[in-house]
This record gives C-alpha cells, structure tokens and sequence, in this order.
C-alpha cells in the first residue's frame, strides 16, 4: 500500500532530465502553483481537471520517452493519479471540519469512517468516495441542499498526524490536506538545536513509508501532505543528532497545541 503511494517520490529519484521534467510538470498541476512558490504562500487543491492533465501528460512520457526506466515510472505516476481521480482523497480516519451557517449541530468536526462514509447529525450517510479534496465544499453544498434551505456551506478536509522527534512541541496535530510538509515541522515550534531535518522520515505502522530521500525531495519541491499519500496516524519524524526516546514524546502540550490548530484552520 504505501508503494502505491509513494509513485510521485519515486518519479523524482530518477536521475533524468525527461523524468525531472515529467515531475515538475506533474507537480505544477497537482500543486496548481508554481514549483518556485513559497510554501507560505496561499495554495488550492489541485482541481480534477488539473489532475487529468497531469496524468495525460505522464501518459504522453511513458509512451514516447527513449528511456525505460522514465516510461515505466510515467506510467507509474498516470496510474496513481487516476487512482485518485477515482477514489478521491479521503480514507478512514480523515476529518472534515464543516460550518454550516445557521446550523451549530451540522457546524463541527466529524470523522471519515471505515467505509469512507461521513455521518452527519440526524443525516443519511454521505459517501466520499471519488471526491477530492477541492471538491468537498460545493459535494457537501449539494448534499445539505437536500435537507436545509440554500444552505452556505464551509469544510476543510483535515489530517490528523503526529509530529515527533526533534521539534519544540512533538504532539499530533491535524492539518489541512493540502498544508505544505515543510510548514508541518514548523507548526510543532520548528526544528530544535539538535535536529538533522535532511534526514526526516514518514512512518507508517513501524515501517518507513517516505524515506529522507523523498522527504528531501518533497521539502524542496514545496509538496503538500496530500501530495506525497500520508494518511492519517502517520508519524513525521524529525531525526536527532543524539539519542532520545522521540517514541514518547507524544506530550499534553502537543496534543493541546494540535487541537488549536485544528481550531483555526478555517480561518487559515
């Protein structure tokens, strides 16, 4: 599973000119900025059609490239796009913050459950399967119209991860999933004076699911946690340059911190 996920990375370890190119213009779609842009700067969900472009022109590459190892990784990166593009962004374990004005029940944070479903108050189950994460505002907008009068609709999809290791406030926090990785880090008070952020890791169940390389890669890129597959209760693990039990770190203050942000991320 996290292989599947991992395609965009692995595009980039290859040390080509047409694959670096092929990345980059993936990138721009699924970023729907620049790749020279700030990570600071304001940024949207890649829209579907931006997607469907980005696929095309992966598709393009793995059919003309000279190179097989740029065509097998292009064909690579088309097929975990279109996977997307079906199955949408939300997996269990995703939040969605919502607001519905003139509503304080429909207006809170409610959980992705295991079939991908999102239960709302006194509401059918709604599915979020084939949507993507620019596409939750006006899905849920359609929805609630059928059950509240022009209802303005607000949501934010959110991540819940932990941040661990060698940063000022280890905790779990929940970002939005389009919220750069390397602003990850500095919402838990950044690097500390011991961290060794170039080797900074994704785990996953105990395994490695972004190495440093990628993590790297990402960073400079300016890639967003959805951009890169993690999912929630993953681990963003900034490594030390001594020994420490970074496994317990999982504090009140970060847990505190993490539910504060997830707080104001509308208003982001």
């Amino acid at each position: 599973m996290a292989g599947s996920m991992l395609l965009t990375l692995q595009v980039l370890s290859e040390p080509t000119r047409a694959l670096r190119r092929l990345f980059m213009a993936a990138a721009v779609a699924l970023l729907a900025v620049s790749p020279e842009a700030s990570a600071q700067q304001p940024r949207k969900s890649a829209s579907r059609a931006a997607l469907e472009e980005a696929a095309m022109r992966a598709d393009q590459t793995a059919r003309t490239s000279k190179s097989s190892s740029v065509r097998a990784s292009a064909k690579k990166t088309s097929e975990r796009i279109r996977a997307r593009l079906k199955e949408g962004d939300f997996q269990p374990g995703h939040r969605i913050l919502l607001s519905v004005y003139g509503d304080s029940v429909l207006s809170d944070t409610f959980t992705v459950r295991a079939d991908r479903k999102l239960i709302l108050p006194n509401l059918p189950p709604m599915s979020l399967v084939g949507v993507l994460d620019s596409e939750l505002e006006p899905f849920l907008t359609k929805e609630l119209a059928t059950y509240v009068k022009n209802p303005t609709v607000r949501a934010q999809g959110l991540l819940r991860v932990a941040v661990l290791g060698s940063v000022g406030q280890p905790g779990f926090y929940s970002f939005p999933l389009d919220f750069a990785l390397s602003d990850v880090i500095m919402e838990a008070g950044g690097p500390d004076a011991s961290a060794e952020v170039n080797r900074t890791e994704i785990r996953r169940g105990g395994e490695v699911a972004v190495n440093k390389e990628g993590m790297q890669e990402a960073f400079r890129l300016g890639l967003t946690l959805n951009d890169v597959g993690v999912r929630p209760g993953d681990q963003v693990v900034v490594r030390s340059s001594r020994k420490s039990n970074w496994g317990t770190a999982l504090t009140v203050v970060g847990v505190i911190t993490g539910l504060a942000f997830t707080v104001s991320a509308l208003a982001r």
